[in-house]
């Protein structure tokens, strides 16, 4: 059985005279499980609001369990309904917004993803980055030219590959994790999901305490009171969790 330990999360626009292009999702029931959600609207182009909205619109009516197959069937759904608003709306017709969602129940974790929107599991004392940036620059470290660090302060690491958009070819990544497999530590798994304007300052330098690391509510603080002291260069969100697992040794059997 999985439960929620601990929830925190945020979502600002990049200054407070601006709209936000994020949109989240706090965790869902489904099923025995919990689905959660942060798309980021690619800005440049009028919709990226309006797309990040219809992506997490999507993602809240699902209503089952989701498995890995039904993965591509979600992605097509969201590509469909943004397709239809450009459609209909012309000065729309560019909209797009990048989308990460996770789904954990009792059999693991599986990840949904487009763009470069990041979900993170701790592992120890580190934050281990499981999903795979959309983007140039990670074209560039898959070829082996270049190293994350050589290119985190060059120009072009934002320019994305891939968005959900009529415009754009859907590309996604599907990934589960079964639950012998997460990094549980004792019955605890943390999870962290953030758009680029978070995660681009936590690898700036990425390192809290344990502590702060164990728990959501002090690594949200944290973080935000990072982004806010150097300046956001972007809108930014976060949604982090403590999944509470229950030990199968602990479940009474059922009596006869």
């Amino acid at each position: 059985m999985t439960t929620i330990y601990s929830c925190s999360s945020f979502s600002f626009p990049k200054s407070l005279d601006t709209i936000s292009q994020d949109s989240i999702l706090l965790p869902k029931k489904l099923d025995g499980g919990y689905i959660f959600s942060v798309a980021d609207g690619v800005g440049g182009y009028n919709g990226g609001k309006e797309a990040s909205n219809l992506a997490i619109k999507e993602i809240s009516k699902l209503q089952h369990k989701v498995k890995p197959s039904d993965i591509d069937r979600i992605f097509n759904s969201i590509k469909d309904s943004i397709s239809a608003f450009s459609e209909n709306n012309e000065e729309y017709s560019s909209a797009a917004t990048t989308l990460t969602f996770g789904y954990v129940s009792d059999e693991g974790l599986l990840i949904g993803h487009s763009g470069d929107c990041r979900l993170y599991i701790k592992e120890g004392s580190k934050l281990k980055q499981y999903t795979k940036d959309h983007t140039q620059h990670q074209i560039l470290i898959d070829k082996g030219l270049f190293t994350a660090r050589q290119l985190r302060k060059l120009q072009g690491g934002n320019v994305l590959t891939t968005a959900i958009s009529s415009k754009v070819t859907l590309e996604f990544q599907s990934i589960f994790i079964k639950k012998e497999d997460l990094p549980i530590e004792n019955n605890l798994l943390t999870i962290y999901l953030m758009s680029d304007g978070a995660h681009y300052y936590w690898e700036d330098r990425p390192r809290f305490s344990l502590n702060t690391l164990n728990n959501v509510n002090r690594f949200s603080a944290s973080l935000m009171r990072r982004i806010e002291s150097k300046g956001p260069h972007d809108d930014y969100s976060l949604i982090g969790l403590n999944i509470h697992f229950e030990n199968e040794s602990t479940i009474s059997p059922d009596a006869h």
